[in-house]
């Protein structure tokens, strides 16, 4: 039986928890804040998650947390907030798996240990503790240490279109036996360097604020899910994956992946109540929905709220979607589209929305 979303939690702009998420959602508040000329970043303003206190989420286990990195730490921030409303005892240790996907997260402790090689007296000379978390799997890896989850464990990376990967990968895990109860996340880190990376190569120089930030999705039977006081938030109902040969024919082949998704699922254009672009300047995610739907579909962009995710956009596209999921049993679409090629979409079933208080099975606030 496919598996389903029976939990969410969210690290954001607008917060820590799906709780704080959902109410930015809905209320459309930006969370993008100036940033400090002093810095000499090409971008005026970005979607920044404050600091917060990692050890309070994931208690007395709480050790080494200044190696982590920043991507790690938001990794396993939201991953201990998931946990902590549903700690998944159930379910033995290799039982639960982790697929976990970004982009540029790793980056910036890689680019920094490079430069301490080529500048300090010998090219030995670097910060050994930076090692770990200079490796793009470093993030799933703690994740799967600090909870005690010993199933198959994946670090998945196609651009934009992570998130969607991360999705299909772990729903593959559990459909084909490996892993009951999977937990999916993709996350992106803010840094002045996959800022400049950005700007000089994804988006062609464009000047959309960036944002940082994890989600991570459970996903489960729905029967086992049940057992434990847990409700389906969303389904996956058809993932679709392509590659664009060129810049132009991106639109083409997402809107040819957006019909196969329809025809897989026997639906049609008039049973999906609403389209989560990746960004304001997505083009061709934009003429591919309008080639499919028509020009007077809206489309929601939560990238113009909390910044350009990046690797994590998709996820924060699904997110957005289940926020916003007021009306039972409806479907989503979710598009994507990545500057090197790689083309997604993804249709989903929003069974409830994520409330936005503490006293919910679905809350991941902390108390």
């Amino acid at each position: 039986m496919s598996p389903v979303i029976t939990a969410m939690s969210v690290i954001s702009p607008f917060g820590l928890g799906a709780a704080a998420f959902t109410r930015g959602v809905l209320a459309g508040r930006t969370a993008l804040a100036p940033v400090d000329p002093s810095a000499e970043l090409p971008y005026a303003a970005a979607g920044v998650v404050e600091e917060f206190d990692l050890t309070a989420i994931i208690g007395n286990d709480a050790k080494n947390l200044a190696a982590l990195g920043r991507a790690a730490s938001l990794a396993v921030g939201t991953a201990g907030l998931l946990l902590r409303r549903h700690d998944l005892a159930e379910y033995p240790a290799t039982a639960k798996a982790v697929v976990l996907g970004g982009d540029l997260i790793a980056t910036d402790r890689a680019m920094e240990l490079t430069r301490q090689s080529l500048t300090n007296p010998q090219p030995f000379q670097v910060d050994t503790k930076a090692f770990p978390s200079s490796v793009m799997n470093n993030s799933a890896a703690q994740c799967a240490i600090r909870f005690g989850l010993r199933g198959p464990n994946t670090t998945v990376t196609t651009g934009r279109v992570t998130g969607l990967s991360v999705l299909a990968c772990a729903r593959r895990l559990h459909l084909r036996g490996r892993a009951p109860a999977v937990l999916a996340a993709a996350v992106e880190d803010l840094t002045p360097r996959r800022s400049w990376l950005t700007w000089h190569g994804h988006g062609a120089r464009s000047a959309d604020p960036l944002g940082e930030g994890c989600c991570v999705f459970l996903l489960e039977d729905a029967g086992a899910a049940a057992e434990h006081g847990r409700v389906p938030l969303a389904e996956p109902l058809a993932l679709e994956f392509g590659v664009a040969p060129h810049p132009g024919a991106a639109a083409e082949v997402l809107a040819a992946l957006i019909r196969r998704a329809l025809d897989a699922v026997g639906g049609s254009v008039t049973e999906v109540s609403s389209i989560v672009v990746s960004r304001r300047c997505a083009v061709a995610e934009r003429l591919a929905v309008e080639s499919v739907f028509g020009r007077d579909r809206e489309m929601i962009e939560p990238a113009g709220l909390i910044g350009d995710t990046d690797g994590a956009s998709a996820a924060f596209q699904l997110a957005t979607a289940i926020a916003r999921g007021c009306a039972s049993d409806s479907v989503a679409l979710v598009t994507s589209a990545d500057p090197d090629g790689n083309v997604g979409c993804g249709l989903f079933r929003i069974s409830a929305a994520v409330p936005t208080t503490g006293n919910h099975p679905h809350s991941d606030v902390l108390p």
